[in-house]
């Protein structure tokens, strides 16, 4: 089970794996994922990389999606 810092650390490698160079809006998305006072966005990300990349994740990054949906979602 991650930590809430291991889940914000996990999600802001997806983003600037999948989001940098093609959202404009990829530092604010950063900006509030890295804000314990919030709560983790993990649907806002996924929607962010569907529609700024098509892509496959891998499996270690499908098995991280999955548990941030069941801890976050």
């Amino acid at each position: 089970m991650l930590t809430d810092m291991q889940a914000r650390v996990s999600l802001e490698a997806l983003i600037e794996k999948y989001l940098r160079g093609r959202d404009p809006d990829v530092g604010l998305l950063i900006d509030i994922v890295q804000d314990p006072s919030r709560q983790v966005p993990i649907r806002c990300v996924l929607e962010a990389i569907g529609q700024f990349n098509n892509t496959q994740f891998t499996q270690q990054e499908l098995a991280l999606i999955d548990d941030l949906l069941y801890l976050y979602g």
